[in-house]
């Protein structure tokens, strides 16, 4: 009893099995030459078609699913893109098209606005145009079996067959996909002139060992040198009063190795304080200052000399037209080393042509002595 049971249980389940795959399974669809479905329709509605036979012999179409003649010769037209026209209540005839009318709406795919200026090129054919400012085209007398291009800046290029315009009855809707080009990263190691970088951090680095000389210029010089960059400069024309982004001097934060600098030029800030021969890096921050620093309001210039050792002596000696100095980095052991420099003025016993156009600079409009002895 219990086997019967049993086989009873497993029939069911096969017949389940069965059934179910059988209904999974879509009806194909059918597809007929157009010459039979003329035929028949022309029996079943009392019509007659007239057509050339190389126009429809090998076509096929979809079997006719509605009991309108008026909607089946209309889905007949848009799948085989030959033209069905009424001569009268009986008679019609069959045209293989060989140009149509094609319109479109041209939008990108990813916030569905409309693209006007979109280029529209048909091949095989000399018709081209843009699309209107609400992303639409329309075209005659395209080739059927023409290819259509539409491109526009900034989108992936679109090619669609003339005959898909055929398909629908309305304006077709054409998506353009937005176009991703890497460019190649770009670094500027050379910023004005050699030795001044710019970092992805948005500040500047000099390396004064490195930079050369600006136009204008006659030696390297750190504070004249920084007012060369994009909002540096100084409103009263000196060397070390500058202004950061329109703050005033006394709001920059100026450090030597750490060192808050409240002194950073001579003779009125027409001369430089700083020895760029002993300055081995410097690093100017016009905006976004790390909270590391503190008292920059304006801007920040951070200068450092040098932090490792020499491992042989190196040196050099200059002289200009208001001072005279000289530097040297000399190795004493493995452990340790000496960096010396100096630098002294002669405009106290020898007057310049540089040093009298730049007494007659700081006291123009001044009433202080020019004859006293300056030197630093």
């Amino acid at each position: 009893m219990q086997k019967k049971h049993l086989n009873t249980l497993i029939g069911f389940m096969f017949l389940l099995v069965i059934g179910g795959n059988i209904y999974a399974q879509s009806e194909p669809k059918t597809t007929l030459l157009l010459r039979n479905v003329l035929t028949e329709l022309e029996k079943t509605y009392n019509v007659k078609f007239s057509f050339a036979d190389g126009d429809v012999n090998a076509i096929q179409v979809p079997k006719p699913n509605s009991d309108s003649l008026e909607v089946i010769l209309k889905e007949l037209s848009e799948a085989t893109g030959i033209t069905i026209k009424k001569l009268n209540d009986r008679y019609y005839t069959l045209t293989k098209t060989t140009t149509i009318s094609i319109c479109g709406f041209v939008f990108d795919n990813f916030e569905e606005n409309t693209i006007p200026g979109a280029t529209i090129e048909i091949y095989e054919s000399e018709i081209s145009g843009i699309t209107t400012e609400n992303g639409s085209f329309r075209f005659d007398n395209v080739p059927i079996n023409s290819l259509i291009h539409i491109k526009h800046l900034g989108y992936k290029p679109i090619f669609i067959k003339a005959k898909e315009f055929i398909k629908t009855s309305k304006c077709k809707s054409v998506a353009m996909a937005l176009s991703y080009q890497e460019l190649e990263e770009v670094i500027v190691t050379q910023f004005l002139t050699t030795g001044l970088n710019k970092l992805n951090n948005a500040s500047f680095e000099l390396n004064p060992s490195k930079f050369g000389i600006l136009p204008g210029v006659s030696e390297p010089d750190i504070l004249q040198t920084v007012q060369a960059l994009p909002g540096i400069k100084s409103v009263d024309e000196t060397v070390s009063d500058i202004n950061i982004r329109g703050g005033t001097n006394d709001q920059n934060l100026i450090l030597w190795d750490g060192i808050k600098m409240y002194q950073t030029g001579h003779f009125f800030g027409l001369i430089s304080a700083f020895n760029p021969y002993v300055t081995e890096n410097v690093s100017i921050i016009k905006n976004g200052t790390s909270a590391m620093y503190g008292g920059g309001v304006s801007g920040t210039l951070s200068m450092k000399s040098m932090e490792e050792l020499p491992l042989t002596f190196s040196g050099g000696v200059g002289v200009n037209l208001i001072s005279g100095d000289v530097f040297g980095e000399i190795p004493i052991s493995k452990k340790s080393a000496l960096q010396v420099s100096a630098r002294r003025s002669y405009t106290d016993f020898l007057n310049t042509p540089t040093y009298t156009t730049f007494s007659e600079k700081a006291f123009q409009d001044s009433e202080v002595n020019q004859e006293s002895e300056f030197y630093f």
